[in-house]
């Protein structure tokens, strides 16, 4: 039996590493008696797989999983039973079955939506606006110690914000693109833009789009979830 999972990583659980999270998710799994399937070989290990892990200090409510069980379990019991097993900050928010052979999750995982909290009475309107119109955001990383520009902006499904609060949607690609990076495009425009409060990645799926004016355009809006196919919307004041 193979379960998809969405869950949160809130709080103090937010500097936990990948790594850590892992046997987090296999401690939790012994203490639900949940009969996880173990991979063969010298040093079995827990079949869960995590798609896309999320960089440290960052919170989330759309993060993913897959778990391959070696026998059938009652979704919602076994759900509420890991859960209580969790520590505080760890929590699955929905569960569906998966069929033997379906795609894989990460095929679903086309884009992240984020949610980016500045502090209060910072202005973004003026940032926002002058990145939606650049045609492209040069910024730098470093690549094997050598320095590399990477345009940021065919990475960017949309962007928009509400006072104090960004949400950027962007497209999953290699070397990934983070909201930490679309906050030094911002301060292209305002160089004193102070560091986000807290950044949490709202959900994965995929990139939404709405008819615009034109017979053929196409407009971004927001993210189709990849669990439930709900729609999260960009914020209310995103220009149209």
């Amino acid at each position: 039996m193979r379960l998809r999972v969405r869950y949160a990583k809130t709080g103090k659980l937010r500097f936990v590493s990948a790594i850590d999270l892992g046997r987090v998710w296999e401690r939790a799994l012994r203490q639900a008696d949940l009969p996880i399937a173990y991979s063969e070989g010298f040093s079995p290990h827990p079949r869960v797989s995590f798609p896309d892990a999320l960089p440290l200090g960052y919170a989330s409510t759309g993060e993913y999983a897959q778990l391959t069980f070696a026998a059938p379990i009652a979704l919602e019991p076994g759900v509420k039973a890991l859960n209580t097993a969790f520590p505080d900050g760890l929590e699955v928010l929905a569960a569906v079955e998966v069929a033997e052979g379906a795609p894989k999750l990460a095929k679903w995982l086309r884009a992240s939506c984020w949610d980016v909290a500045y502090p209060a009475g910072v202005a973004l309107a003026e940032p926002v606006l002058a990145l939606e119109a650049a045609s492209n955001l040069p910024v730098l990383r470093e690549r094997k110690g050598d320095p590399v520009t990477v345009d940021l902006r065919p990475s960017i499904h949309q962007i928009c914000c509400a006072g104090a609060a960004l949400r950027v949607t962007l497209h999953h690609v290699e070397p990934p693109v983070r909201p930490s990076e679309v906050h030094l495009a911002l301060r292209v425009t305002d160089p004193d833009l102070p560091e986000p409060a807290l950044v949490t990645r709202v959900a994965q799926g995929e990139p939404a789009f709405t008819d615009g004016p034109g017979a053929a355009e196409q407009r971004p809006a927001g993210l189709v979830e990849a669990l439930s196919g709900a729609l999260v919307p960009p914020l209310p004041d995103c220009r149209k």
